[in-house]
C-alpha cells in the first residue's frame, strides 16, 4: 500500500512488493475506511505514525512471524488470523516487519483524536490515558464493528455517517472494556524453541485427547513444571490454551471449509456439534452458524 499522508505525518504500514487488486476507501468526517486486498505478497514492512487511532482487521490471511518495535522499544508478535484486530493508539510509533500468507486482505479504520474526546466526557479521562497498543487479539464485538464500518464503504445513504460514528463508538467502548481483562505479561517460562514444540504438538493433534504428560514430555519436563511455565509464558494454564486453540481452529474451518458443524467439532476436538455449539456460543456470543454466515456475507472485495 502507498504511504499516506494525514496531518503532516507519513503513515506506510502493509507496505512490500506485491500487486494491490483492491483499494477502497471512504471518509466520514474523522473517520476514514481503507479496504485493501493484495495478492503475491513477501515480506512486509510496517513504518507507522499518526495523530490518529488505528484499528486493522484482518480479513483474509494469515500472519505467521515476524518482529515489531512500538516507540523503538520491540514488542511481542501475535500470529494474526482472519477475525484478528490490531490496534495502534494516537500518537505511537509502530515499525517492524512481518510474513505470512501470499494473498491476504484487511481493513483500516482511522479515528481522529478529536471524536474519541468527544467521547471522554462520559469516560474517565485516566482510563481514555490508558489506552495502548495491542498487536494482535480477538474480540468479536469490535470485530463486528469494524466489519459494520466496511460494509459502509459503498453506501450513499445519507445516515451512513451516524451509522459510522455509532460503529467506533462501539469500537472503543470495547477496548477500554478490555482494559480490565488484558493479562500481564511475565518474564520466564518455556523458551522460544520449546514453546513452539508443544504448540506444533497441539495444533497437530487437535482432536486427540491430549494429556498434560504427553505435552510435558514434549517440553521434556516434569509435569508441574512445565504447567508452571507455560502459564507464565502465555498467561494461561495448558488446557485454557488447548480449549482456546480448538475454538480458533473451528472458527477457521468455519470460514474457509465446508465442513458440516458436527465434522468440524469431531476434527477439533468436541465430543459432539451441541458440545461445540455450547462452547462456541458462551465464548464467541453467537453460534457456529451464524458466525460462519457473517463471514459470507463480508464487505465488498
Amino acid at each position: 500500500m502507498p504511504a499516506v499522508e494525514k496531518s503532516g505525518l507519513r503513515q506506510v504500514f502493509k507496505h512490500g512488493d506485491c500487486l494491490t487488486l483492491i483499494h477502497k476507501e471512504k471518509s466520514w468526517g474523522g473517520i476514514r475506511a481503507d479496504l485493501v486486498r493484495r495478492t503475491g505478497l513477501k515480506k512486509e514492512e510496517t513504518a507507522f505514525s499518526s495523530e490518529s487511532h488505528l484499528i486493522l482487521l484482518n480479513l483474509q490471511g494469515n500472519s505467521e512471524s515476524g518482529e515489531y518495535f512500538v516507540h523503538g522499544r520491540r514488542a511481542s508478535f501475535v500470529r494474526r488470523q482472519p477475525g484478528a484486530v490490531l490496534f495502534v493508539p494516537a500518537g505511537c510509533t509502530w515499525k517492524g516487519w512481518e510474513v505470512g500468507a501470499s494473498t491476504a486482505a484487511y481493513l483500516s479504520i482511522s479515528v481522529a483524536q478529536a471524536f474519541v474526546e468527544c467521547l471522554a466526557g462520559r469516560v474517565p479521562s485516566e482510563n481514555m490515558a490508558r489506552l495502548s497498543p495491542d498487536l494482535g487479539f480477538e474480540d468479536p464485538i469490535i470485530m463486528n464493528a469494524a466489519r459494520g464500518i466496511g460494509a459502509e464503504i459503498g453506501e450513499r445513504n445519507p445516515m451512513s455517517t451516524l451509522l459510522v460514528e455509532s460503529y467506533a463508538t462501539t469500537i472503543f467502548a470495547q477496548l477500554l472494556r478490555r482494559l480490565s481483562y488484558v493479562p500481564r505479561s511475565s518474564k520466564g517460562g518455556l523458551s522460544p524453541a520449546v514453546l513452539n514444540r508443544v504448540i506444533e504438538k497441539i495444533d497437530a493433534d487437535m482432536a486427540s485427547d491430549m494429556s498434560l504428560s504427553l505435552l510435558a514430555d514434549v517440553a521434556g519436563l516434569s509435569v508441574p513444571h512445565f504447567c508452571r511455565a507455560f502459564k507464565q509464558s502465555l498467561g494461561c494454564p495448558p488446557h485454557a490454551y488447548i480449549y482456546r486453540r480448538r475454538l480458533e481452529k473451528v472458527k477457521e474451518h468455519l470460514r474457509h471449509s465446508s465442513m458440516s458443524v458436527t465434522e468440524i467439532a469431531l476434527t477439533c476436538g468436541f465430543s459432539s456439534s451441541s458440545h461445540l455449539s455450547n462452547a462456541f456460543r458462551r465464548e464467541v456470543g453467537t453460534t457456529p452458524v451464524r458466525y460462519r454466515g457473517s463471514w459470507r456475507i463480508a464487505p465488498s472485495q
